[in-house]
């Protein structure tokens, strides 16, 4: 993802759990996963170059 002013975000640790298990992934799906969540919070007012994100989703 490039920035306006030529800087390349990277994405660091991305872990995943599901019912409290954790998930591996792949350096692709680890980028796949945190970009497309920063790319949705960059859409969000108030969220400003975010250093750790947190997202818990609970399934009914």
């Amino acid at each position: 993802m490039t920035e306006g002013r030529g800087q390349e975000k990277k994405i660091g640790d991305v872990r995943l759990k599901v019912d409290g298990k954790p998930v591996g992934m792949k350096g692709f799906v680890q980028d796949f996963v945190g970009f497309a969540v920063l790319g949705m919070l960059s859409t969000l007012r108030g969220v400003k170059d975010p250093q750790e994100i947190e997202l818990t989703i609970k399934v009914k």
